[in-house]
C-alpha cells in the first residue's frame, strides 16, 4: 500500500489554471470583438460593402464566443484543476464540455482563414491561378481540421464513454490516444503552414504595387500578423500530447485551450486590422472624408456636367494632337460599395498607363496619297 502511495502523483490543491485561462480568454476575446465591430461599421455603415470575408469573420467570432462560454462553463465546474481534487459528480460534466469546447475551437480558427483567402482574392485582383491557390489551401487546412473534429468524437464507442469514464469500466471500447495526438499534430502542422504563406504571400503582391515603401511596409505588416497565428499554433502543436494523460486530463490539457483561444483571436485580428484604416483616418481629424466633400462640391457646377471630366476630355484632345494617347485606369484594392463606385475612404488604388503611338496621315503618304504611288 505505501508503495502504490509512492507511485501515485502528489498534486498542490491549490494549482488551478482555470483564472489565468478565463483571463487570457475573455481579454483576447473582447479585444477581438471591437476589431470585429469595427470592421463591420466600416464594411456596413461606411463603405456600404459587405463582403464575403465580413460573413465569415462574424461566423468564426460566433465560434469563438461559443468556445468561451463552454470553457467558462467548464472552467466553473473545475476544468484547470488537478483530476483528484474536482468533485466526483462534476467530473463528466467537465469532459463533455471539455470535448465540446475543442469542437469549437478548432471551428473559430479554421473559418478566419477562409475570411483571409477571400479578403485577399478581394484587395488583391489576382488571376485566377492565384485565387485557386488561396481557397485550396486554406479549404485544405479546413477539412483537415474538420476531420480532426471527426476523430475526435469517434474515439471510442459509444462516443458518450469520452466523458463518462464509468462506461469504459462497463465494457466500452476506446482506440488507442496517440491517434488523435497524431491527427492533431498533423492538422496543427497544416495550420501553421498555411497561416504562414497567408501571412507572407501579400507581400510578393504589394511590394510591386506604385505606392510609397512607408504605405507597402504598413501594409504588408497589417497583412503579415497572421505569421504570429503560425507560431501559435506551432507551440499549440508541443501542447498536444497532454490528452494522453487520462488520469489528470483536465489539468494537463488546460494549455491546449489557452493556446487554442490566442491562435484564433490571433487569425481574426491578422484578417481586420488591413480593413480599419478607412476608420482610423476618420477618427484621426476626418481628413479623409473632407477632402472628399470639398472635391464633389467643386467637381460639380451648374452646368450638370463633370468639370473633371470635361478637364480629362480636353487633356486627351491635346495629347491626340501632340500625337500620343494615354489611357489612364485605376481599380481600387479595398472593394467597391454596393453601386459599384469606389468609396473616397478606399485611397490604395491601382494604376495602369497604356500609351498608343501613331503617326499622322498627312506626315506619311502627303495630302493626295502614299508618296511613289500612281
Amino acid at each position: 500500500m505505501s508503495q502504490q502511495q509512492q507511485q501515485q502523483p502528489v498534486h498542490d490543491p491549490s494549482e488551478d489554471k482555470g483564472p489565468r485561462i478565463m483571463a487570457v480568454l475573455w481579454a483576447l476575446t473582447g479585444f477581438t470583438t471591437l476589431l470585429v465591430a469595427a470592421r463591420v461599421y466600416i464594411r456596413l455603415v461606411m463603405l456600404r460593402s459587405f463582403g464575403l470575408d465580413d460573413w465569415l469573420i462574424v461566423f468564426g467570432m460566433i465560434m469563438g464566443f461559443v468556445f468561451c462560454g463552454i470553457t467558462t462553463a467548464a472552467i466553473v465546474n473545475g476544468f484547470g484543476k488537478h483530476l483528484m481534487y474536482i468533485e466526483m459528480d462534476k467530473i463528466e460534466t467537465v469532459l463533455l464540455l471539455n470535448n465540446l469546447s475543442f469542437l469549437f475551437g478548432i471551428l473559430s480558427f479554421t473559418i478566419p482563414k477562409l475570411a483571409i483567402a477571400a479578403l485577399l482574392n478581394r484587395i488583391l485582383n489576382r488571376n485566377k491561378f492565384h485565387q485557386i491557390l488561396l481557397w485550396f489551401l486554406t479549404g485544405f487546412a479546413g477539412t483537415v481540421s474538420c476531420i480532426c473534429i471527426v476523430v475526435l468524437f469517434t474515439m471510442c464507442n459509444p462516443p458518450e464513454a469520452m466523458w463518462k469514464p464509468r462506461l469504459v469500466e462497463a465494457g466500452a471500447t476506446c482506440r488507442d490516444q496517440r491517434i488523435l495526438v497524431d491527427y492533431a499534430i498533423f492538422t496543427g502542422a497544416v495550420s501553421a503552414f498555411v497561416d504562414l504563406f497567408l501571412a507572407a504571400y501579400p507581400s510578393t503582391v504589394l511590394l510591386k504595387l506604385n505606392m510609397s515603401l512607408r504605405k507597402k511596409l504598413a501594409l504588408c505588416g497589417a497583412l503579415g500578423l497572421g505569421s504570429l497565428a503560425s507560431a501559435m499554433a506551432i507551440i499549440k502543436c508541443v501542447q498536444l500530447p497532454g490528452l494522453m494523460d487520462k488520469s489528470d486530463f483536465t489539468y494537463s490539457t488546460a494549455d491546449l485551450v489557452l493556446w487554442t483561444c490566442v491562435e484564433a483571436n490571433v487569425v481574426v485580428v491578422a484578417s481586420c486590422i488591413p480593413t480599419l484604416q478607412p476608420l482610423l483616418e476618420f477618427i484621426l481629424g476626418k481628413r479623409v472624408m473632407a477632402s472628399s466633400s470639398r472635391g464633389t462640391n467643386e467637381h460639380y457646377k451648374s452646368s450638370g456636367f463633370n468639370n473633371s471630366s470635361y478637364g480629362a476630355k480636353r487633356s486627351m484632345a491635346s495629347r491626340k494632337e501632340a500625337g500620343f494617347t494615354t489611357v489612364e485606369s485605376q481599380e481600387s484594392i479595398l472593394g467597391d460599395n454596393e453601386n459599384g463606385n469606389a468609396h473616397p475612404l478606399s485611397q490604395i488604388r491601382r494604376t495602369d498607363n497604356v500609351t498608343v503611338n501613331y503617326e499622322s496621315r498627312s506626315a506619311k503618304y502627303g495630302s493626295n496619297g502614299p508618296k511613289g504611288a500612281w
